[in-house]
């Protein structure tokens, strides 16, 4: 367990290597959500800050909704650079980077590889980890940092951070955010961050392309449990009626949970014949991290992920059983 003393040392640590870095690349975590991205963008901004050559990847084009995010057009596909960091972003282990992760395994061996997240399965994969399974984004542990490397915040790399926030802690609903979330919340607003913009581009709106997918899925749901699991499928065939992507289904898990008396919320998306991934949403009655654990998944306590070998119609019988939640007392 990382004591509050190991956490100040980690962030120390990292602080220096910043400080000491030529070049640094930001990487995302494979299908980028606004935390993994708003992540990367601000560790880019912050090595340009110190004096370093930077650069953004994600395996995966970030969705149209992160256009207003400073840098979002220089995110490329594969890296450039020969960097003294490799700074991985909102990823429990190394994998999540995607493909990056084997087709560039001698890169990854010469740099430093850093580990910044905030999940609790977090493998602690890097020579450098800044970890912390308590706070609501990886963005607000970059927040931290900032303050440590003495960096004034501006408005583009409060922007980048309140993005993840405000993903991450779902407009501050989620039941991690804490007075230090809303307190480094406050401070990003006061530097410039649009707070209104950024709830409406990835929380409010929503394209109508992406609504009649999200109908297609919710047509779908099913339940197990007398109520106490929901799920739903999401294939390429509904993907490819409807000409939208994978990053369009963002959100839609979220709001399955709401569904009253459901502890357990699971959505399936096809990504091959053999290839599905799962996300779970659980109550305090369920740990999301247990259920994921089982196909070499992780995630926090109450949202976590993890991918079964299977199409995705063998996938749904496949983590039904054992699944089942006690009644709650």
């Amino acid at each position: 367990m990382t004591t509050e003393t190991d956490a100040r040392t980690d962030l120390t640590r990292l602080a220096d290597a910043l400080r000491k870095a030529r070049s640094v690349t930001a990487l995302c975590h494979e299908n980028p959500d606004a935390d993994t991205v708003g992540a990367a963008i601000a560790v880019a901004l912050i090595a340009a800050r110190l004096g370093a050559d930077s650069e953004i990847v994600s395996v995966d084009k970030p969705a149209p909704m992160f256009d207003f995010l400073p840098r979002i057009d220089e995110v490329r596909a594969r890296p450039r650079l020969e960097p003294d960091l490799a700074v991985v972003c909102d990823a429990a282990t190394l994998q999540r980077v995607g493909r990056i992760a084997v087709e560039y395994a001698d890169w990854l061996g010469r740099t430093c590889l850093v580990n910044v997240d905030h999940h609790v399965s977090n493998d602690r994969f890097g020579q450098l980890n800044l970890v912390d399974p308590t706070a609501a984004a990886t963005c607000e542990v970059l927040a931290r940092l900032v303050d440590e490397l003495g960096l004034k915040m501006d408005a583009d790399l409060a922007t980048a951070l309140l993005t993840g926030i405000v993903r991450d802690s779902h407009g501050f609903a989620d039941g991690a955010t804490s007075g230090g979330t809303l307190r480094i919340a406050a401070s990003l607003v006061d530097a410039g961050a649009p707070l209104a913009q950024i709830h409406r581009s990835i929380l409010g709106e929503m394209p109508y392309a992406q609504m009649a997918l999200w109908g297609r899925m919710l047509n779908e749901i099913g339940q197990s449990a007398d109520g106490r699991i929901v799920y739903t499928v999401l294939t390429q065939r509904m993907l490819d009626e409807t000409g939208t992507q994978q990053h369009d289904a963002d959100g839609v898990v979220e709001f399955m949970a709401q569904a009253k008396g459901a502890d357990v919320t699971l959505l399936l998306r096809e990504l091959g014949p053999a290839e599905t991934r799962v996300s779970i949403r659980t109550t305090d009655a369920v740990d999301a991290t247990s259920i994921a654990a089982r196909f070499g998944g992780g995630g926090h306590r109450r949202r976590a992920g993890c991918t079964v070998h299977l199409h995705v119609n063998d996938a749904v019988n496949e983590l039904m059983p054992g699944l089942s939640p006690s009644p709650a007392s």
